[in-house]
């Protein structure tokens, strides 16, 4: 039983045995009294007990009634069983590394902050053995992790000989969330060393980035893994803005795809999270709307300082946006702030209001403050939150939420953004995802074996997705291009000419020869997957015109699909 692993229901078990020895042990010996005609005080019988306990009891010729039979065997077992339970106590880390002698195929989840306490319950709840490594023996988020029957080694977790201690040469995978940008890339970077060149699955090492930008430019190096660990780099807050972009959408259209109502909303504070979800409010109105800039007002302590710091980073804000900044800090406000939030609510009709500050408490009593003290009544206005319960629960519909409240929207930040499909969808897996669906679409409904949605595929399947993804870094290289981050909205900057579309695609035709004639594959006649033939495996030269069509479409695609990841194919040598 899972309640038995824990520790508090053990000593609850143990302290009811040791009522019950107590209580059979004094009626025992006093009977025994009273059956000799012995008087005993309460003193005599507590000592007797004691002995009993102690397995000094000299009084085994005498009559045992059977309270005393009883006691007599229950007492060693307790005694034996107490031991053995303060022993696992003393020596809980040692007993815990000695269990990990064996482990394998775990995640180990390297910090255990708001973030990677979420992350190793998920994984625990969804089967997974989980090693937790945290350098706080304080951290809330150990004994979270311990009630849930997560292992817990304390210590650095860059410290490459915790990371063998936690078995990272077995395991799944590996989850750097310290909170240190650079600790956690130290983390992955120790791990490749420990894997070394196992064979079989790779080790899935995803890490974290507090700074989406990075994240987002260190994507690129992911794909250019190959060996036993491939890493993958990922933003909460960056997954948080496109969550909240889909559960509250911003705009609505028209039949002709064009905006339709005010295009204007209100960011209070411009933290991580809010930075991409100035981004993401202008990749969604660069695909909707061509002529308008976007209109969006931000308040902030330092708004204006922010704003162009943001704006040099994505140069198409400047003209994607129309910027309104305030420099305003609720923690002391003026008059003359207070005035341009009225004005900018009463005339400016914005369409709905972000307030996204870190501090949940802060960002309700924002929300309270526009609600009330700007008589913003009406507009919806989604409220960042650590979760659902807590403050967040005051925010849900059907809960403990309050008229008052009847606005508002919770968006509860580590529910939406600590999940397994947040860590497990890396770049690859998003890319590999991609070249399935381009090929499904290619392949119309056939009967093959590869004709199944992505997640209906086992993973020796995906593994011929992945394995084009692998490709695509040197078939951009073979025409003198590169991947890299998408800094322009819409369409890729960079075509592929008619001849680098044919020598791509007689590459992808060639990898596919190859994974096939590896897989065991042969030519014939007719399709047969149960026998591994196909009538197109032959060399490129020798291919029909329909099926080079095939190959030629898919690399036709490959723009539109690096895209859809937040990448673009670059001319290396011009960098545009």
């Amino acid at each position: 039983m899972n309640w038995l692993s824990r520790a508090r229901a053990r000593w609850l078990i143990l302290g009811a045995l040791w009522v019950i020895l107590f209580v059979l042990a004094s009626g025992g010996f006093r009977q025994q009294a009273t059956a000799g005609h012995t008087g005993r005080s309460n003193l005599d019988v507590l000592y007797l007990i004691f002995q009993l306990i102690t397995l000094q009891y000299n009084g085994a010729d005498a009559v045992l009634n059977w309270r005393l039979e009883i006691a007599r065997f229950l007492a060693p077992a307790m005694a034996f069983s107490t031991v053995l339970q303060s022993a696992s106590l003393v020596f809980a880390d040692e007993f815990r590394r000695l269990r990990l002698q064996y482990v394998r195929n775990h995640t180990v989840v390297c910090g255990l902050g708001d973030v990677g306490t979420r992350l190793a319950q998920a994984f625990a709840e969804a089967g997974n053995r989980v090693v937790a490594i945290e350098a706080d023996p304080t951290s809330s988020g150990v004994a979270s992790a311990r009630a849930a029957g997560i292992t817990v080694l304390i210590g650095d977790a860059s410290d490459p000989a915790l990371l063998r201690a936690a078995r990272v040469g077995q395991a799944d995978r590996v989850i750097a969330v310290s909170g240190n940008d650079a600790t956690n890339v130290q983390i992955a970077t120790q791990s490749v060393p420990i894997v070394g060149d196992r064979r079989g699955k790779a080790l899935r090492c995803a890490v974290h980035l507090d700074d989406a930008e990075m994240a987002t430019l260190l994507r690129a190096a992911d794909l250019d893994q190959h060996g036993a660990v491939r890493m993958s780099f990922f933003n909460t807050h960056e997954r948080a803005a496109r969550a909240l972009l889909s559960e509250h959408r911003p705009f609505t259209t028209n039949g002709t795809g064009r905006a339709a109502g005010p295009n204007h909303g209100v960011l209070f504070g411009l933290g991580e999270l809010d930075r991409s979800l100035v981004v993401g409010l202008a990749q969604q109105w660069a695909e909707i709307e061509s002529i308008d800039p976007l209109r969006i007002t931000i308040v902030d302590d330092a708004a204006s300082g922010r704003w162009e710091a943001l704006r040099l980073e994505h140069p198409a804000l400047t003209t994607g946006c129309d910027p309104q900044v305030l420099d305003f800090d609720l923690k002391a406000p003026t008059v003359a702030g207070v005035e341009a939030l009225r004005h900018l609510f009463a005339d400016e009709r914005p369409r709905w209001v972000v307030v996204a500050h870190v501090d949940e408490s802060l960002s309700l009593s924002t929300a309270l403050f526009v609600h009330q003290t700007l008589g913003v009544r009406k507009l919806p206005i989604i409220v960042r939150t650590r979760t659902e319960v807590g403050l967040g629960a005051l925010l849900i519909p059907g809960g403990s939420r309050s008229d008052a409240f009847s606005t508002m929207r919770a968006f509860p930040f580590l529910d939406r953004t600590c999940t397994i499909d947040a860590v497990e969808a890396g770049v690859r897996e998003q890319l590999a995802s991609a070249v399935h669906e381009d090929y499904l679409t290619r392949a119309g409904s056939g009967s093959g074996a590869l004709d199944r949605p992505w997640n209906d595929l086992d993973d020796d399947d995906r593994d011929l997705s992945r394995r084009r993804v692998d490709g695509i870094l040197g078939d951009l290289a073979s025409i003198g291009c590169e991947l890299g981050p998408l800094r322009h909205w819409g369409a890729p900057s960079t075509t592929f000419t008619e001849n680098e579309i044919e020598q791509l695609a007689e590459r992808e035709h060639r990898r596919w020869y190859d994974d096939r004639v590896a897989a065991g594959w042969s030519w014939g006649e007719q399709r047969d997957d149960a026998a591994k033939v196909n009538p197109m495996l032959v060399p490129w030269s020798e291919l029909a015109a329909d099926a080079r069509l095939l190959n030629v479409v898919s690399v036709r695609a490959l723009p539109m699909m690096l895209a859809r990841a937040g990448f673009e194919a670059v001319r290396a040598d011009t960098g545009v």
